[in-house]
Parts: C-alpha cells; sequence; structure tokens
C-alpha cells in the first residue's frame, strides 16, 4: 500500500510538478495536494459492502489459462500464471462442488484478425494461439466435468463477439469471479465488460497473474475503486460458504 504523502511524490514526479506549482484550494478548501492524497487512499479502499457473493448468482471464469501462457518454452510464457496454475484448480474443483459453474476463455488468433493485437506483440501469435495450434488449448489440469470453454474469444474482453454473456445469462449468473491471465490485458477487460453488462465483478487478486508486478497492482487498484471486489481467493470462498450455511 503506498501511503498518501507517497503518492503526492509520485505523482509530482510523473507529472514534472515542483511543490510551487501544486493547484490552490477551490471553494470547499481542498487543494490539489489534498485531491491527490485523498485518492491514493481511495485506490486502497475496499468496497466489500457493495454486493454479496452467493453460489446461486456466481460463476467462475478462468481467463485464458492457455498451454501458450502456463508453460516454459512458449514465446508467450507468464511464469506466474504458472505458478497459480495448482490454486487455480483448486479453486476451480471447489466452485464445481458447490454447484458454481466453471468457465474457461480461450484466446484466439486468426489468420485476418478483427483489430491489432498481433501487431502490439512480439510474438507470432498465430503460431501460439492460432486455430489448431497446441498453445491454444486449456492447461489440461484445470478442466473438469461440466465446465464450458468460450473459444471464439479474439479480443481481450471475453464478452467481446462471444457466447459468454448469454451462457451465464441463460443459468441466472449475476456476479462473476474473474480469475487467471494477464491481469492487465484479459482479465482487466473483461472485468470491465462484466461491469458495464451490469454483472456484480469479484477479481481474484492472487488468482490472476501478469508479467509485470507493476502492472499487476495498477489494474488492482483501479478496478477496486471503480469496477470490482478485488479478493484474495481464499476471502472469495469464505464469504460463499458463509453464505451457503445461511441458506442451508
Amino acid at each position: 500500500m503506498t501511503s498518501p504523502d507517497v503518492a503526492l511524490g509520485e505523482y509530482q514526479a510523473g507529472y514534472g510538478l515542483g511543490a510551487g506549482e501544486l493547484l490552490p484550494a477551490g471553494a470547499d478548501g481542498r487543494d490539489e495536494a489534498t485531491v491527490v492524497r485523498e485518492a491514493a487512499a481511495d485506490y486502497e479502499l475496499d468496497r466489500h459492502d457493495v454486493f454479496q457473493l452467493h453460489p446461486a448468482e456466481c460463476a467462475l471464469l478462468v481467463i485464458d489459462m492457455q498451454q501458450g501462457f502456463v508453460r516454459p518454452g512458449s514465446p508467450m510464457w507468464v511464469p506466474q500464471a504458472q505458478r497459480i496454475l495448482p490454486a487455480i484448480a483448486d479453486m476451480a474443483s471447489w466452485c464445481r462442488s458447490i454447484g458454481i459453474p466453471v468457465f474457461f476463455t480461450a484466446a484466439t488468433y486468426l489468420d485476418r484478425h478483427p483489430n491489432d493485437s498481433k501487431a502490439y506483440c512480439v510474438p507470432p501469435l498465430e503460431v501460439v494461439l492460432g486455430e489448431g495450434a497446441p498453445g491454444r488449448q486449456v492447461a489440461p489440469e484445470l478442466l473438469g466435468e461440466g465446465d464450458r470453454i468460450i473459444g471464439t474469444k479474439y479480443t481481450y474482453n471475453a464478452f467481446f463477439g462471444t457466447e459468454l454473456h448469454s451462457q451465464l445469462h441463460g443459468l441466472g449468473v449475476r456476479t462473476v469471479i474473474i480469475t487467471g491471465t494477464l491481469t492487465n490485458f484479459c482479465c482487466e477487460a473483461t472485468a470491465r465488460g462484466a461491469f458495464d453488462l451490469g454483472y456484480h465483478v469479484a477479481f481474484a487478486s492472487d488468482l490472476t497473474a501478469t508479467d509485470s508486478a507493476h502492472a499487476h497492482r495498477a489494474t488492482l487498484r483501479t478496478l477496486r475503486r471503480g469496477y470490482a471486489r478485488v479478493m484474495g481467493g481464499a476471502d472469495i470462498r469464505r464469504e460463499l460458504s458463509s453464505a451457503a450455511a445461511d441458506q442451508a
């Protein structure tokens, strides 16, 4: 957690502002330094009262935990995604055990891709994640009976141009629990997409991964402030277990 004073220093450095260049107070008595300090605290505030987790309304989304991201030797390997594989597998198994549906997405790149994502990435995406490529397959140790795979995901947001929303809607899902990789690309884009579609979003801070700890934290800060309940996997399970016990 960044203290408000440290955040103010980072803010000034980031925008090239000297101490004398911060704007004075407005009519409400809050000057620029106060606004920045307040925002710093707000980014770290857990808004756990926004909604509660109920098993009957939840689905677990496992974003792009594919061979091309989780196996060493792949040009798109995300080491932290490999590291959290067992924990995601355990979460998926636990969700199945209490009747929460589990959805997997599989990023797929086409020869004629619908956006510029290939141009932004150094590895040959069509080779690693193209249709029929081994790297496109979801890590098999994650899969279980009854799981659903959304294999028509051609951009970061798993809701865009896929059947995910219609399948969730058909199951009566109101809350999505987001896990997977990469935190600051497909996981974040999917969280934002879910929010815009009216879903509650629980974003698993220790069951998502990317290749930059700084980027991971930045995503959590943004989502926490305006899009999602950011929670550890154990906290998600604890709240769901409590809700299930209350309904028994």
